[in-house]
């Protein structure tokens, strides 16, 4: 048996990074993957101050294109690297009017959001032995548990992942292979950095605090059924 990880897809920046630090401060070691290469430097940098001597593995990956994910894979496997927890984190935020969907709008909110992770959840589940435990954590958003106006294609998209997400649980029961779901509440990142947007987030969820609820539970989940999490605004 290899290292064992923690893999985090859009693990360069809010929710993604601080799952990293903390499941670093829980004593994991943790590969974080996204597209801007930039960002993954500066997160490894922030990283690296709390790991210490471990290493943060790092790789360059947009999770919708086969190729990258692929790439994924052999990066594990040339680094002798098994997959522990893999967090399905990464998706990509769209608020405006239905009467503005377009094909080419549809495909990016759908590659972010269910693609990339149908993809990196295949490609994971392909090297891992059966015999490893393995726990995949799907992070979704409450989006996918109630449509919004405005959130037309981005609550099809999650609402896509959920489905996913059960039927994965659904055809991996029985197996050493764990599926929880996760459906946090709005967070003050750089997700809601659209254009055109000027959202007030000074209610929103502080993305440290929502990682170390996920974590906590996720560590549970070693000695409980753990299954799904809700976490909201008060």
């Amino acid at each position: 048996m290899g290292t064992r990880i923690s893999l985090i897809s859009g693990g360069a920046s809010g929710l993604g990074l601080e799952l990293a630090d903390q499941l670093i401060r829980a004593g994991r070691k943790v590969m974080i993957i996204g597209r801007n290469s930039d960002k993954l430097k500066r997160a490894v940098a922030r990283l690296e101050k709390t790991a210490g001597e471990d290493t943060v593995f790092s790789l360059p990956c947009n999770i919708g294109k086969q190729d990258d994910v692929s790439k994924v894979g052999k990066f594990l496997k040339d680094h002798d690297l098994d997959t522990e927890y893999l967090f399905n984190n990464a998706g990509k935020g769209l608020v405006t009017g239905t009467e503005s969907s377009t094909s080419e709008l549809i495909d990016s909110i759908f590659e972010a959001n269910l693609k990339g992770m149908i993809l990196l959840t295949t490609e994971i589940l392909r090297i891992t032995p059966p015999s490893q435990e393995l726990t995949i954590v799907n992070i979704m958003s409450t989006s996918a548990l109630i449509g919004r106006s405005q959130e037309t294609i981005y609550c099809a998209a999650k609402f896509g992942a959920r489905g996913y997400t059960e039927a994965l649980r659904a055809e991996l029961k029985g197996s050493k292979r764990n599926v929880i779901a996760v459906y946090p509440g709005g967070m003050k990142t750089d997700f809601w950095n659209m254009e055109g947007q000027n959202k007030d987030l000074s209610g929103f969820m502080d993305p440290a605090v929502v990682a170390e609820k996920i974590v906590s539970a996720v560590k549970a989940s070693d000695r409980m059924l753990v299954t799904d999490i809700t976490i909201n605004r008060k």
